[in-house]
């Protein structure tokens, strides 16, 4: 079956699952994107005709955003008719935002119970987004997806986190949008908490600097490919101490389930301390970093 194909008949397949169990859940980026943000293929002459046409999206998985508060539901479900997890919240991203599941006849989903970038209470988030909602069809099938300006944000939250793999998303939901378009982006993105991560995939992230979030999605939208400066990057975007020494933890503990994948076979005892002193590496190098850079700052 082609990737896409199948992607689209999970869409399908989740919603009528979520229908069944009173689930409210959104799908969002891939095949339920308006046709304004998909890339246009225009006939030669430049005019529309047969051949103008809107290329779809590529993923490589399904995605869904569901109501945080019926997230048990919609996972016992899932698992009831022959979903496994493949990986859980802990497992993705630092953001812990998302699971990923796998069936063996359809694409992978990944589950969302948050979007890294918004800062409000998930609930909250996902009734301000559900208020705008629109229906599509997707294999056939009506699906709740994004209202457009929702769709907008979205894109350009996930382009804040990988901007340089990501910009054709930027130029179809900020650059060529109006500015009407541009100013209900940034409204929906106070609503939602997530100015700091929109201003990083719009190029106006200096305007944000005394924001705690500010550093990791500098560092994000950049590039950065130093572990170390994630790590702590991360740490101190958390907005309270306690949250930041969970996180601190949660990242330098290894990821016994993403090493499993990585190496084909569960890690040994041996890789599994190997991984755990690169980590403490991480914070020893940060730390001193840090006091150095203080002592530079500070007055002789």
């Amino acid at each position: 079956m082609p990737l896409d194909v199948g992607i689209r008949l999970t869409h399908a397949s989740i919603q009528a699952l979520a229908e069944d169990v009173g689930v409210a859940l959104l799908h969002i980026k891939g095949p339920t994107l308006h046709p304004d943000l998909l890339e246009r293929v225009e006939s030669p002459a430049g005019l529309e005709g047969p051949l103008a046409r809107t290329v779809p999206r590529r993923s490589s998985d399904a995605d869904v955003l569901v109501r945080p508060s019926h997230l048990p539901i919609l996972v016992r479900a899932m698992h009831a008719h022959g979903w496994v997890t493949k990986f859980d919240f802990e497992d993705g991203s630092a953001f812990e935002h998302a699971a990923t599941m796998r069936h063996p006849q359809l694409a992978l989903v990944d589950v969302h119970r948050a979007f890294p970038g918004i800062g409000v209470d998930p609930e909250r988030a996902f009734d301000r987004l559900w208020a705008d909602r629109v229906e599509t069809p997707i294999a056939g099938y009506p699906c709740p997806v994004l209202g457009l300006t929702a769709q907008r944000l979205i894109l350009l939250l996930h382009a804040a986190r990988m901007s340089a793999e990501n910009l054709g998303d930027i130029r179809r939901s900020w650059t060529d949008a109006t500015e009407s378009d541009q100013q209900a982006v940034q409204e929906l993105a106070r609503e939602l908490g997530a100015e700091v991560a929109l201003a990083a995939a719009t190029g106006h992230l200096d305007r944000f600097r005394s924001r705690r979030e500010h550093g990791l999605w500098a560092a994000l939208s950049s590039g950065e490919t130093s572990r170390r400066r994630l790590w702590w990057a991360r740490v101190r975007a958390e907005p309270t101490p306690r949250r930041a020494l969970r996180r601190a933890v949660r990242l330098v503990v290894p990821n016994r389930r993403r090493m499993t994948e990585w190496l084909g076979r569960p890690p040994t005892h041996g890789e599994l301390a190997r991984a755990y002193v690169e980590r403490i590496g991480w914070v020893l190098a940060e730390s001193a970093s840090t006091v150095t850079r203080r002592r530079r700052r500070s007055p002789h």
